[in-house]
């Protein structure tokens, strides 16, 4: 009995947590200050992310949230950082297509890879595989990005901006669709 209990502890312990490659936790698993607060000299950056047809997806940071070249005034856009390791990540992509697909002219997902050394073949294979239905980023510009949203540590963390790019909501962990929606819904009517 004890030992079936502490084994339901761990696993809604795991279904709670996001995923990192660290086996402790330490200070930089903490966020620091970021573009989503606003307790410094704001410095805006300017980003290009390759997805992994080549295209690329620029934006540039202000002091409320990202502009989006391709989707400013059109679209809210979810950035959401991920990785192909993370069970989390996986168990999320069914809800993320579906909110994709439901909002799509309105709504758009941005899935930033957060791994080195990953073949693009691989990754369009990944993609593939589970009928991704967004673009996908990939590259060390990547890794500048998630730098700038707060540093990100542990996946998955998605950032939701409105269509005129104000931040609206960072989300961390696996979250319920009705939230995501919830925001969406927010997002695309600011």
């Amino acid at each position: 009995m004890k030992k079936s209990f502490l084994v339901g502890l761990l696993i809604i312990g795991f279904l709670f947590s996001g995923c990192d490659d660290k086996s402790t936790i330490d200070s930089s698993v903490i966020a620091k200050k970021s573009l989503l607060s606003n307790n410094y000299e704001f410095v805006p950056q300017i980003f290009n992310l390759t997805t992994t047809d080549d295209k690329t997806i620029s934006l540039k940071t202000t002091p409320d949230g990202i502009d989006f070249d391709e989707y400013k005034g059109k679209k809210a856009v979810l950035i959401d950082v991920f990785a192909t390791w993370c069970p989390p990540c996986i168990e999320e992509l069914p809800i993320l297509k579906e909110v994709r697909e439901k909002y799509k002219d309105n709504f758009e997902i941005v899935s930033v890879l957060f791994e080195h050394d990953r073949l693009k073949q691989e990754i369009k294979d990944f993609i593939s595989k589970n009928e991704i239905n967004y673009p996908m980023t990939i590259g060390e510009e990547n890794f500048k990005l998630t730098k700038e949203l707060g540093d990100v540590q542990k996946v998955p963390e998605m950032f939701l901006f409105s269509k005129d790019g104000k931040f609206i909501k960072k989300f961390v962990g696996k979250t319920p669709k009705e939230e995501l929606e919830q925001y969406i819904e927010m997002a695309i009517g600011n």
